[in-house]
């Protein structure tokens, strides 16, 4: 195997396909990753030491996480393109709306290799609010890739039928390419459940600190929960820095931090030991794709509280791993986080509930192989 992965950034990488890489690997195949720039170069830089680290080979593209410069972006396909060639992939895998694009018009430039697509969530182009300029782009994006991958050998990862559906309403795609796999995975070895229970009532949301995550409501219900003199701590943790336009700005962190009403730790490298320090764990999200900081909830025998969304009501059973509320509503959010707060039991139920569903479903040695056998 020789497998070459396409996607935005090393730190995304990173943080959600490294595991499948050492497995490829340790199986006797060759990696190469090839991303765009990341603007958050602490981030990207420690990512890239990472992969130094573990022997895999990275090329860093000219192309962006948005679509900012067209000459940029022209010039990161042509680097992708010239990569691919002096690899030689019997595999390329893309992630993400932009690693999808750049890799199924690259690959028209391959010969005799195999394009994997995941679709991790749908993303800001397709979700929020549709103006002209979106819709022109949309066009363009929908029209190049239906293109692109009309002579090419694929398949299609999806991590939730939701978002199956709303591609396939997108763009027309063959339902026998389509593969469906929960997430990432996560190792339920290292996310192992605390040895000893938090006894103090500690809700953390970990997340890229965006509004499309839901960090405004999960504020709004501190804020209704402190004024209704319910007691507890109220954590965010994740980056800032960003080019998505739902980005919240780190003077507004800031003010909510002044106001008393949240603990902002900022992006956190060692979640395995936050995670410990937690009694609940929450993402209030607008759409995701199969969120990983939910399944490590689960393996962690923490309880969650998110959103009755595609991709978050799929990652936890209502009611017995956690709860599900309406997005962008506050009220709902902080009645969910009172109930838990005040009912230590269910709260270690709900735990230990999520941990056997970690176990039988979320766990690497599951998930890994599912995917390393589409490589083959």
């Amino acid at each position: 195997m020789r497998i070459a992965y396409i996607l935005n950034d090393a730190a995304f990488f990173v943080s959600h396909r490294l595991p499948l890489a050492l497995s490829v690997i340790e199986k006797g195949g060759d990696v190469l990753v090839i991303t765009g720039k990341n603007i958050n170069k602490v981030l990207e830089n420690e990512a890239i030491n990472l992969l130094e680290k573990n022997n895999i080979s990275h090329k860093c593209c000219m192309f962006s996480q948005g679509f900012t410069n067209p000459l940029f972006e022209i010039f990161g396909l042509i680097q992708i393109i010239f990569f691919l060639i002096l690899f030689k992939p019997t595999t390329v895998h893309s992630v993400t709306s932009k690693g999808n694009f750049m890799a199924a018009i690259a690959v028209n430039f391959i010969r005799k290799v195999k394009l994997i697509l995941s679709v991790s969530g749908l993303g800001t182009m397709f979700t929020g609010k549709i103006n002209l300029k979106k819709k022109i782009f949309l066009y363009i994006y929908k029209s190049i890739l239906k293109i692109s991958l009309f002579r090419l050998k694929y398949e299609i990862i999806f991590q939730n039928y939701d978002d199956f559906e709303s591609f396939k309403s997108t763009i027309e795609i063959d339902p026998k390419t389509v593969k469906f796999v929960p997430g990432s995975g996560v190792d339920t070895n290292v996310m192992a459940p605390a040895k000893k229970q938090i006894k103090e009532r500690n809700i953390l949301l970990p997340a890229r600190m965006l509004y499309e995550k839901g960090v405004n409501e999960f504020v709004e219900a501190a804020r209704i929960l402190k004024n209704n003199k319910v007691h507890g701590n109220f954590f965010l943790a994740g980056d800032t820095i960003s080019v998505n336009p739902s980005a919240i700005s780190k003077d507004r962190i800031n003010s909510w931090v002044k106001e008393g009403v949240v603990i902002y730790l900022e992006h956190e490298n060692d979640m395995k030991d936050l995670y410990k320090k937690m009694s609940i764990i929450c993402l209030p999200s607008w759409r995701e794709g199969f969120p990983k900081v939910l399944m490590e909830a689960a393996s962690c025998g923490l309880p969650v509280i998110t959103t009755d969304v595609p991709g978050c009501r799929h990652a936890i059973i209502e009611n017995e791993t956690g709860f599900l509320v309406p997005p962008k509503n506050s009220n709902a959010l902080a009645k969910a986080i009172q109930t838990l707060f005040q009912d230590e039991d269910l709260r270690e139920k709900m735990g230990k509930a999520g941990r056997l569903l970690a176990l039988n479903k979320f766990d690497l040695k599951i998930i890994v192989p599912q995917i390393i056998k589409l490589y083959i």
